[in-house]
């Protein structure tokens, strides 16, 4: 405790105001009067007084000494103690992200795993797609080249229509390649969709005549496209695998360098745990032996300001009252009167000199059949219809009624099935087409739902003014300002504690002071049985000793000025003893206040480590939800471009289909009126019905002559029977003839 010069001055004015007034009393009043009692004894104190002063610099320094390494110990402990918090606190953070960083690696070793089986099934699936396209391209390439060996393939020089009848080939050749043709068209015709594919299985039932047929071309040309769209499809799911490969080696080597990245950061935290665990066992042990040795040095302190007295109090019994008053004067003289006693007795004033330090707390998509003839080249110059042609090539070959009557039905049939066709693939493909335009909408709409979601996501977690991550920093930024203010406030105790323990030890050395002089005074006096000195200092204590027996004799010494002596000193000593405890309660007020802070900051220590936890698993749910968001807005798009893939896939076809579809209906039903044109010509000509007469008489067989003349009559209708004349006009009764 330092003393300032106006307390200096403060203190010399009290010194001169207790010269005036013995009332007030004052250290240097009672030196003066010791001095004043020393002159008559002077002769006899100064032996006594050497051994004396050996003893108590012998307790003194031994008093330093411990004193010291108590002071030194408490703060090694205190030191200890916060290290120990420090390294639990650093080892259960470690401990909490080695925790997150092994379910991490987890999670990335299972996401790998998760993609290479995808790939695998991708790479199968493709492999499996590859197998059967080009499978399905040979079967397609065999029916080509069967079919442009017949003429079929109307895009080549040496098609049918250059080579009417097939006339280089002969009836066994002939035969051999219809056979052939039909076995490439059924297996190719497993590849195609089911339209095409009837339009196929139609023209391998048909007779193969060896003559060219415009469906044969249409064959062709479905095959054609087939083999087209096959090889776009195969060279597209090339094109996919390469890239999804691609994608997966770049997500496989990213997951990778991740995971390493994950390891080392794993094995540093355990390394530091490691290290963690190392360095607390080394403290705590440190701990324990400073406890232990400050303890030791409390026990030997304790011990020896025993000793010290009792040494104290047996030189003194030891005194022959008479012949040693001077020593005991020498001796009050002695304690009171040096530099060390005038420092202590400076810095003790308990109203006016001592300020302890104040505590600052922080908180904190011509003929009838030239006539039909004639017709009928008029329609096929005008429609360029195949069946036309036939029943021109029928016609112009002689053939009977019957026989051209009897194709013209079917290719009317024909063209009827063909119209039916060509009415499904028009409702196919707008049915298909609005089918595909709902769906590329919905995808279009499920990925701009998924992108918002991205984008929602991506600010919860990297937003710089609300986002996790923000959170957690800011958090994190609490803890440690938390942590400083728990180091920083230990720190200001410490500090107030240790001057708390230094000013106590001066006040404590104080009243030690005054009480040895006391008693050195007091038990050469007690023993002249001065009750009335007694009664008048009233000191006694039920920890002091009790007093020796009392000297019995005349000797009177400086007893009447000893009675002011020692009223002086018993009046500094409790002005000392106040101070000191206020010294205390500031001490416990201060240690209490420190305790409500550390607790406050204690428990909010406590909420930030369990924020942190929560926001730090709020962020991995957000980053894997984010991740899927990801994986369904990649997936969203690959089913966009399918459907745009195949919007442009089947918009040829059907755009054809669309687009012809009122002038073939258009062709189809013109060269339906002039085949039923051409009938009907056929049918009312006289030929016809000459022909048709004929063929009727022919059918009367042997009842011909009878039919003829009486077709109505018994005798045909009896012949044509089989019966008797009789016989049919028994069961015929009334009927001609009869």
């Amino acid at each position: 405790m330092k003393v300032t010069g106006v307390a200096v001055l403060l203190l010399a004015s009290c010194v001169g105001a207790a010269r005036l007034d013995e009332a007030g009393g004052g250290i240097a009043q009672v030196v003066t009067m010791l001095k004043d009692m020393l002159k008559s004894s002077q002769d006899d104190w100064k032996s006594d007084k050497a051994a004396f002063d050996k003893f108590n610099a012998y307790c003194e320094d031994n008093t330093d000494k411990k004193t010291t390494a108590i002071q030194e110990g408490t703060k090694t402990i205190g030191l200890l103690g916060n290290k120990i918090e420090e390294i639990q606190g650093s080892s259960g953070d470690l401990s909490v992200k080695v925790a997150d960083l092994k379910a991490d690696m987890a999670e990335n070793v299972a996401a790998r795993d998760s993609a290479e089986s995808l790939r695998n099934k991708e790479n199968k699936a493709f492999e499996a797609t590859k197998a059967d396209t080009e499978a399905a391209m040979g079967q397609m390439d065999e029916a080509l080249k069967i079919l442009s060996a017949v003429g079929a393939d109307q895009t080549m020089a040496n098609s049918a229509d250059h080579e009417k009848f097939m006339g280089k080939y002969k009836d066994k050749a002939l035969l051999s390649i219809g056979a052939s043709v039909k076995k490439a068209l059924s297996a190719a015709s497993f590849f195609l969709e089911p339209e095409q594919k009837k339009t196929v299985t139609a023209f391998v039932q048909a007779p193969f005549t060896g003559t060219y047929s415009a469906q044969s071309g249409q064959v062709v040309g479905i095959l054609k496209s087939m083999k087209d769209t096959f090889k776009a499809n195969l060279e597209t799911a090339t094109a996919e695998e390469k890239a999804s490969k691609e994608a997966y080696e770049k997500f496989k080597k990213n997951k990778e360098d991740e995971h390493a990245d994950m390891k080392s950061s794993y094995d540093e935290k355990q390394g530091t745990l490691g290290t963690n665990d190392g360095d607390l066992s080394g403290k705590k042990k440190q701990l324990q032996e400073s406890t232990k040795q400050k303890g030791e040095d409390e026990d030997f302190l304790s011990k020896l300001t025993v000793q010290c007295k009792d040494k104290t109090d047996l030189y003194d019994v030891r005194k022959v009252f008479a012949a040693n008053e001077e020593v005991a004067l020498s001796k009050a003289i002695a304690i009171l009167d040096n530099d060390v006693a005038s420092e202590k007795f400076g810095a003790v004033d308990a109203t006016k000199f001592i300020q302890l330090s104040s505590t600052k707390h922080r908180r904190a998509a011509a003929t009838p059949r030239s006539a039909a003839a004639e017709l009928l080249q008029k329609a096929a110059k005008g429609q360029h219809s195949g069946r036309i042609n036939q029943v021109l090539l029928l016609l112009q070959a002689g053939n009977p009624f019957t026989v051209v009557l009897e194709q013209i039905d079917k290719m009317i049939t024909a063209a009827d099935d063909e119209q039916d066709v060509d009415d499904n693939e028009k409702k196919w493909c707008e049915d298909t087409n609005k089918d595909n335009s709902d769906n590329l909408s919905d995808k279009t709409d499920e990925l701009d739902g998924i992108q918002a979601d991205i984008t929602k996501l991506k600010n919860d977690i990297n937003d710089p003014a609300s986002g996790l991550k923000f959170q957690i920093a800011e958090a994190q930024d609490s803890l440690k300002t938390n942590l400083k203010n728990q180091g920083s406030e230990t720190d200001t105790r410490r500090e107030e504690n240790l001057e708390y323990q230094k000013d106590v030890h001066v006040m404590e050395d104080a009243i030690n002071t005054i009480k040895k002089a006391e008693g050195t005074l007091k038990d050469y006096y007690d023993s002249l049985d001065n009750q009335q000195l007694g009664d008048f200092l009233q000191i006694s204590s039920s920890d002091d000793p009790d007093a020796p027996d009392t000297f019995e004799g005349d000797y009177a010494g400086q007893n009447e000025q000893a009675k002011k002596v020692l009223g002086l000193l018993g009046g500094l000593r409790k002005e000392t003893v106040k101070e000191e405890h206020a010294a205390h309660d500031a001490e416990r007020t201060g240690q209490h206040d420190y305790e409500d802070s550390m607790e406050a900051l204690t428990k909010d220590e406590a909420g930030l480590y369990k924020t942190i936890a929560k926001l730090n698993k709020d962020l991995t749910s957000k980053e894997k939800e984010l991740e899927t968001k990801f994986e369904d807005e990649t997936n969203t798009e690959k089913e966009k471009i399918a459907i745009e893939r195949y919007i442009a896939k089947i918009k040829p076809g059907c755009s054809f289909v669309l687009d012809k579809y009122d002038t073939r209906k258009k062709a189809r039903t013109a060269e339906k009126k002039a085949l039923n044109t051409a009938k009907s010509k056929l049918k009312g000509s006289p030929s016809f019905k000459s022909a048709q007469a004929k063929a009727k008489e022919d059918g009367f067989g042997k009842c011909k002559a009878l039919c003829v003349k009486d077709e109505a009559g018994a005798k045909c209708k009896a012949c044509l029977g089989g019966i008797s004349v009789p016989g049919y006009c028994a069961g015929h009764a009334g009927a001609k003839g009869c």
